[in-house]
């Protein structure tokens, strides 16, 4: 007896108590197994409970001697960490792999049969062998594998595995080689058991970025970071329209031509409890910039009218749009954190120092190619591809080999696909967007959701918004830079500050030499840099200052004004003191291809996107030009000299000359 409690206490010790077992789902068992399954467990349950044995064969039928080994097999541990608990008694359940104890029979290849164990048998024989493939499986580094293939084929390991049988002397009449397939399926089966005993490492030898996104999500585990209420969060994204367009740009001789465009880019704010679109921008660029991001932000503090609708039919949904045009509270409303994509990290300075600070709040920067970090917003980017993109017959399609029109950069000309048109689709879009109901918020629309917080919950609901600032001319996110006040009586110019090669003054500064020397504080809005504003070192408003001269005519970006500084740097520009670098920079762009042959485009796409892109910055029209070289504005700029005090294409006189010959 002392012998029997003593060897049941050494069974349970340390195991957890049954109440924390495995539970089996006894009615998924077949009916002629199930009550000797369920006497089975009652026989652990009493054994546990230290019943005696002589008492739990009259309860439940269980003989003595087998009881303990029942209650060994249930608290044996199992692949996933945990006891087998009542799990092992299942009828016919496999707890370890079968191991082959017969003899091998000689037998046809056609023959079917006999065969289990056999590969396992070799694995253990040759255990290097097993170490090879394991390695070229789940590529791990060695000696004799540096490099691993993308991903190995079946085939290619069953290859590998008969070379190193044949190494090792397996004749033709051993296994597999007097199989029909050679063992190729149970090489198979042993690379997905492989692959699934370790889910993760197997999905990150794929070397797929959509699959190694999605392995994140779905742990089981909470988020790290939690919001709560609209506001707390925004996820900004860019997306490259999957879709040619053409711009419309106007001849000399008064009639139109439709040029193709380079892809565009599709930059959006969302609000991460809602879904809401804040604001969204096109960007006409090859790549989105800093001053792109810092744009769509701007455009959800202080927004701008909605872009008016010239296609036939086309029109905004009632009660539908931008949170701000709905709910006067939202204009101007403040985020807390904003979640970034890791791939735009090269802009991080421009947002971090200028925008954070400005504003106050926290970036959160993702790691890079983890889409699944910001769903809201890729989910806004997949459907509006969908819906809208995917169906333009210049569509480019998902990827480069699914999806794409035939001839599509030819048929976003020939169908004249606007990119004008386009934009107002993507207004239009996401204004229905915001007013659609989506499984996310529980079959609510993101304007219910942001209603329910600002009228049902306003007594415990605030927005935030910037303070009012003193002064009434503020710019958003504004560019800050210390300059040098420049000028004075000895050189007897007035009083200015040089910024990106344009020269800034007004009428206060004008007069104030005794400014020169010192430092002033100006306020760049890279949007248009014909205007800064200035502030002493003491904090005073200085007012306005006006860019000079050619600089001053018409509307451009900072970003403008540096690509034509460029230009004008490698001699492609040549400009004089009276002509408009804008209008210039829209000639050169604007100007048909030398080349007569038939498959040359009459403008570079690129060209023409930089061109719509300037146009919509400037408001200046889109003309094509036959040749920049004969143009009136062009011609003569080799010619001009910067410094001369008349408008005359002509040299000045030679003043000694002409005094000489009056002699």
């Amino acid at each position: 007896m002392d012998k029997q409690r003593w060897s049941r206490k050494e069974v349970i010790n340390g195991k957890p108590p049954i109440s924390l077992w495995p539970k089996v789902l006894d009615t998924q068992i077949d009916e002629c197994f199930r009550e000797s399954f369920q006497n089975q467990c009652k026989a652990v349950e009493m054994y546990l409970d230290q019943y005696s044995l002589k008492d739990i064969e009259k309860a439940t039928g269980v003989k003595c001697k087998s009881v303990q080994l029942l209650t060994q097999k249930c608290l044996d541990i199992a692949n996933d960490g945990n006891v087998y608990g009542y799990r092992a008694l299942i009828p016919y359940i496999r707890k370890k792999e079968y191991e082959r104890t017969a003899e091998v029979k000689e037998k046809f290849q056609e023959a079917q049969g006999g065969q289990s164990g056999l590969f396992r048998n070799v694995l253990q024989k040759y255990p290097k062998i097993k170490q090879g493939m394991d390695q070229l499986i789940n590529k791990i580094n060695s000696a004799n594998y540096n490099v691993h293939e993308k991903k190995i084929r079946p085939r290619d390991l069953h290859a590998f595995f008969l070379a190193s049988l044949k190494k090792v002397g397996v004749q033709e009449n051993e296994w597999p080689f007097n199989t029909k397939h050679l063992g190729l399926r149970t090489i198979e089966k042993y690379m997905v058991d492989l692959l699934n005993e370790n889910y993760s490492k197997s999905v990150k030898n794929l070397d797929e970025s959509d699959a190694a996104a999605h392995m994140a999500v779905g742990t089981g585990h909470e988020k790290f970071l939690t919001f709560e209420e609209p506001y707390d969060a925004v996820q900004l994204d860019a997306y490259s329209i999957n879709a040619f367009f053409s711009a419309e740009f106007e001849t000399v001789e008064g009639t139109t031509v439709h040029v193709q465009l380079d892809r565009l880019w599709l930059i959006a704010l969302i609000e991460q409890i809602s879904s809401a679109i804040l604001s969204y921008s096109i960007v006409y660029r090859s790549e989105v910039g800093a001053d792109d991001v810092l744009g769509v932000i701007r455009k959800a503090l202080n927004p701008a009218s909605p872009i008016p609708l010239t296609i036939h039919g086309l029109k905004y949904p009632e009660n539908m749009g931008f949170p701000h045009e709905v709910f006067p509270q939202c204009k101007g409303a403040l985020w807390s954190a904003m979640l970034l994509d890791g791939a735009l990290v090269h802009l991080s300075n421009a947002v971090r120092e200028r925008a954070r600070n400005e504003l106050g709040f926290i970036i959160n920067w993702g790691p890079v190619g983890h889409f699944e970090r910001r769903p809201n917003i890729e989910r806004y980017f997949k459907k509006i591809s969908d819906d809208v993109f995917m169906r333009y017959p210049s569509t480019t399609g998902s990827n480069p080999g699914n999806g794409r029109a035939k001839n599509a950069e030819e048929n976003a000309v020939i169908y004249r696909l606007l990119a004008d048109e386009a934009e107002q689709l993507i207004a239009v879009y996401t204004a229905q967007h915001n007013g659609t109901p989506n499984e996310g918020t529980s079959y609510n629309s993101p304007l219910q959701v942001l209603n329910y917080y600002i009228n049902d919950k306003s007594n415990h609901f605030l927005l935030r918004h910037l303070p009012a600032k003193l002064g009434s001319n503020s710019i958003i996110i504004p560019l800050r830079k210390e300059c040098i006040i420049r000028g004075g009586r000895r050189s007897g110019r007035r009083p200015y500050v040089e910024i990106d090669g344009a020269r800034y003054t007004n009428s206060v500064l004008a007069q104030c030499s005794a400014l020169v020397g010192q430092k002033l504080i100006v306020e760049i809005n890279e949007e248009d840099m014909r205007f800064v504003n200035a502030y002493l070192n003491n904090g005073a408003e200085l007012g306005f200052l006006k860019a000079g001269s050619r600089w001053g005519l018409t509307k451009h970006s900072r970003k403008t004004r540096k690509i034509i500084n460029s230009l004008i740097t490698k001699k492609i520009l040549v400009l004089s003191k009276f002509d408009d670098p804008i209008q210039i920079y829209m000639n050169y762009l604007s100007t048909q291809n030398k080349s007569k042959s038939k498959k040359q485009k009459p403008i570079l796409p690129s060209n023409a996107t930089e061109a719509t892109r300037v146009s919509k910055e400037s408001g200046l029209p889109k003309i094509m030009l036959p040749d920049f070289s004969k143009l009136p504005s062009a011609s003569t700029l080799a010619k001009y000299d910067d410094t001369k005090p008349s408008l005359m294409n002509k040299p000045m006189p030679d003043i000694a000359k002409v005094l000489k010959d009056k002699r």
